[in-house]
């Protein structure tokens, strides 16, 4: 298609001066403007006011997402004449040994025989353009569950929309015997583990549910490169993934292209894919060692768009989300747990300012505190504290006040790409039936799952609440007195179970017969449905 550069270099030179504030340093005085794959190349696009190069050209470098910069390389991958609109072209190689997939693309001029960075650095927005499937995201209620697959059956019967489930990377790379080659690589993954998530895409799967992978990499000495080198220390719950060191990296790129090409079809589809669990909780549910917030966000970033192109570039149609717990604004005596709010934000520019794509947010508004069931009534000690509220900069996040988080992502600088306000995905919200600290039951338990879903799903930006969870866990019934599931551990149904059945139909006895547990005479009266 010809294209109608008149009315381009307008459009850009007008974004160059919106724009001029993310220049980046004093020498970068052009703006890359567009990094897409067009056919099977890479097509690179910048504008601004025309820099000093010694040849009066510009060269177009190529970084792996391990590499941080040009330095004294040469090997430059493309040239254009300088101009205040330049557009370069180089090969993707999909799937090949030089792939560009994960690349950052960074436009140079040579100056006393040093190709000089003038431009910012930005990587390819549109990895979904080589993708061979796109999956159809369903909906089928919004209303979902941390699933057991020996439970599977269940799922159905409980009309259940969403299918939450965890998947450790490490594991993968202990054993093989399942073959995979990947831009130009031999790989063995763990054939058994392979297998056992082949029955467990495909059963939830096949009861209409949408399945949502969580991705977490745990400490094993065997698989120890996966984590980066400053966080190799045993003792955590969840590590974060090695995309600092190439070879690393290269397998992380190939597991998660093979996991998002077996799962989107015949083997179940993944139609979720959530990168690391409470994230901001660095230590310890994604470990990336002894770092500041605006570090751990910048090198999340990284991480989450290596996954997000590898994911995407397989299937079209998934959708890729960060994740973080309840804690909005707060901090506590850990110094490596931090405000949510600052790491969405900081993930945020620094996506944005190298290449808008389209990630998603889930969130973990649990109850406070986390075994206070009833969650509308917050205990003295904490409610002085006035953690939770409607203002944007409320302490924490539960139930009640989801609205803090989906205004605030109403934001421009947080908006998709396509202008909209982010897919958000209430990923995990538990209630449980025991503590020995704030006395519950099976009705209290029911009754606080009933009245969370109706705040939550009449949200018009929470496209689905996955109640924490199916059965009782009992490291959580040792470690936290705290039993959420639906069912006890054993499978035997407790009064949440069929409350939940029917939480989202035209049958309400299950539900009304909660009420008098919240103390209220109608859901009118608390202001829902």
């Amino acid at each position: 298609m010809k294209k109608r550069w008149s009315l381009w270099l307008v459009l850009s030179m007008l974004f160059v001066f919106l724009m001029s504030a993310t220049v980046l340093a004093a020498e970068q005085s052009i703006t890359i403007y567009n990094c897409v794959i067009t056919g099977q190349e890479v097509t690179v696009v910048s504008v601004g006011p025309v820099a000093q190069s010694d040849t009066g050209e510009y060269y177009l470098f190529e970084l792996k997402p391990y590499e941080l910069g040009v330095g004294s390389r040469t090997d430059y991958c493309a040239s254009a004449l300088a101009a205040e609109l330049t557009q370069f072209t180089t090969p993707l190689n999909f799937n090949k040994a030089d792939s560009k997939l994960y690349s950052r693309f960074v436009v140079t001029a040579l100056r006393g025989g040093v190709f000089v960075p003038v431009s910012q650095e930005m990587y390819i927005t549109n990895p979904e353009a080589v993708a061979t499937k796109n999956t159809n995201y369903p909906i089928k209620s919004k209303k979902g569950l941390t699933a057991d697959w020996r439970y599977v059956s269940e799922l159905k019967d409980l009309g259940a929309g969403y299918a939450s489930y965890e998947l450790d990377v490490s594991r993968f790379f202990v054993g093989g015997g399942t073959n995979y080659t990947y831009n130009g690589k031999n790989y063995s993954f763990n054939s058994s583990v392979v297998a056992e998530y082949d029955i467990v895409c495909k059963s939830f799967a096949d009861t209409g549910a949408n399945v949502v992978m969580v991705i977490k990499n745990s400490y094993n000495p065997a698989t120890a490169d996966l984590i980066l080198p400053e966080a190799r220390e045993p003792g955590k719950n969840c590590y974060a993934l090695n995309v600092n060191e190439p070879a690393p990296a290269e397998k992380i790129e190939a597991l998660m292209s093979f996991l998002a090409n077996r799962y989107s079809g015949s083997n179940g589809t993944i139609h979720s894919w959530i990168i690391g669990n409470e994230v901001n909780n660095n230590s310890p549910w994604h470990y990336m060692g002894n770092v500041d917030a605006e570090t751990f966000a910048a090198q999340y970033a990284k991480e989450v768009r290596l996954c997000y192109n590898a994911i995407k570039s397989q299937n079209a149609g998934a959708r890729v989300f960060i994740n973080i717990d309840q804690r909005w604004t707060h901090t506590d005596s850990n110094p490596l747990a931090y405000a949510g709010r600052q790491i969405v934000d900081s993930f945020a520019q620094n996506i944005s300012s190298s290449g808008n794509i389209d990630w998603g947010l889930s969130i973990h508004p649990h109850p406070v505190p986390l075994f206070n069931c009833r969650f509308w009534n917050i205990p003295r000690e904490y409610a002085a504290l006035k953690l939770v509220t409607h203002e944007d900069n409320s302490k924490m996040v539960n139930p009640s006040n989801v609205d803090v988080i989906t205004n605030h992502m109403t934001q421009d600088f947080l908006l998709s790409p396509s202008g909209a306000v982010r897919h958000i995905l209430i990923s995990e919200m538990g209630f449980t039936s025991y503590n020995p600290q704030i006395p519950t039951d099976q009705n209290i338990q029911a009754a606080a799952m009933v009245y969370a879903y109706k705040l939550t799903a009449s949200n018009p930006f929470i496209e689905g609440v996955i109640i924490h969870r199916q059965i009782d866990h009992a490291s959580e019934v040792v470690n936290d007195g705290m039993a959420v599931g639906i069912m006890t551990d054993t499978g035997v149904p407790k009064v949440a179970y069929n409350v939940f059945k029917y939480m989202d139909t035209a049958n309400t006895s299950y539900s009304d017969a909660m009420l008098p547990y919240i103390g209220a005479s109608s859901w009118a009266d608390l202001g829902v449905n």
